[in-house]
This record gives structure tokens, C-alpha cells and sequence, in this order.
């Protein structure tokens, strides 16, 4: 790989940690075109697409990244995993991820869009048990507490979701998605209040 290479992926990857999604597209593109078998250029462009809002061309970067390493690297499937999620084709998305869980079992990345997919097919169990196996490899992955709190809430389980809830916000307090966290809580908080002898409370206390 040559130094300008390096050089263009490298500027890149600093704008895009920055929040500049459209201003490292130029520099993955020009790392890409001194060394067209920069995997790691292609998955961050992918990146890149995907938080500006432009899913196909996400998807093909992604690709483009499994492709050139046989799907020996991880992140670009569980990108694409999440991409597939965005576009509801969520059996698809499972099986890709649990691919690069293959290659990458140690990801709390991956366990959590694993766990992402199986919510989506309710399969609430085994979204559960992803989402908890996550966070034992990344305590203070906040959107997982996010997540877990939504598996809670549909198997009605309402002290675990203020409990997943407030450890999210306690993570990540300013997040601007907080807004919707904050209404959950609160609406799972007079819930609570409004039926105190619910069997959920019950089994809640020690």
C-alpha cells in the first residue's frame, strides 16, 4: 500500500470520528483508488454513506469490503446486517451477522445487531440473550441498554425497563434520541405507579 494510500485513508477516517461524513468521502475515494484492495477504505466509506442517509450506496461498500477479505473481517457484515435491518429484510440481516460473528465472536457490535434482528422477528428470548451477551463484552454500550429496554417492554416487564432505561440515560445523557428514552421511562414509571400490586412488581421485590 503506497504512503498516499495511508495518507488519504487515514485524514478520512479523522473526519468521519469528527462527525464529517461528507467531507472524508473524497479521501476513502482517493485511498481506494491508490490501493483498490483497501478493505478497511470500503467499509468506512460504507460508514460514511450510511450515516448521510445513502443506503445503496452503503450497502455496495460494504460488500465491496466482505468481498475482498472472503468475509475474514467482521465490521462490514455487521454493517450490513444493519443496513438490512433499516430495510426490513431481517432473516437475512441474522444470518449475515451471525457470519461475521463466526470471524469476530468477541464483538459487542455484532451481538448487539444480532440481537436487533431477533427483536425484529420477535424472537425475544434469543434477542435478549444477544443483547445481555453485548453489554458483558461492553458495559457502557449504551444504545444496548436502549435495546434490552425495549425487549422488556414487550415481555412486559417493567422494572427491568426502567432499570435498562435509567442505566442508558446515565451512559449517554446527552444523547438527542434521549427524548424518546425519557418518555418511555416515564410512561413505564406511572404505569407502575397506577397498578402497584401487578405480579411483575411483585416478583421486582427482594
Amino acid at each position: 500500500m503506497s504512503g498516499k494510500a495511508h495518507k488519504a485513508f487515514d485524514k478520512g477516517t479523522s473526519l468521519l470520528q469528527k462527525g464529517d461524513a461528507a467531507g472524508s468521502l473524497p479521501y476513502f475515494h482517493q485511498a481506494i483508488v491508490e490501493y483498490p484492495g483497501h478493505y478497511k477504505a470500503y467499509y468506512n466509506l460504507g460508514v460514511a454513506h450510511y450515516r448521510l442517509g445513502h443506503m445503496v450506496d452503503a450497502e455496495q461498500a460494504f460488500q465491496k469490503s466482505i468481498d475482498l477479505t472472503g468475509g475474514a473481517y467482521g465490521p462490514p457484515q455487521f454493517a450490513m446486517g444493519m443496513v438490512l435491518c433499516q430495510e426490513q429484510e431481517f432473516h437475512q440481516a441474522e444470518a449475515v451477522i451471525m457470519r461475521g460473528l463466526d470471524v469476530d465472536p468477541g464483538s459487542a457490535t455484532g451481538k448487539y445487531f444480532l440481537g436487533w434482528a431477533q427483536f425484529a422477528l420477535n424472537r425475544l428470548v434469543d434477542a435478549e440473550k444477544s443483547v445481555q451477551q453485548a453489554l458483558l463484552r461492553k458495559a457502557s454500550f449504551a444504545e444496548a441498554y436502549f435495546l434490552l429496554a425495549r425487549i422488556h417492554q414487550r415481555q412486559n416487564n417493567s422494572p427491568a425497563v426502567v432499570q435498562d432505561l435509567n442505566a442508558y440515560l446515565k451512559l449517554d445523557p446527552n444523547n438527542p434520541g434521549n427524548v424518546q428514552a425519557r418518555a418511555l421511562l416515564e410512561r413505564t414509571q406511572q404505569a407502575m405507579n397506577q397498578n402497584p400490586d401487578s405480579p411483575i412488581l411483585d416478583m421486582a421485590k427482594p
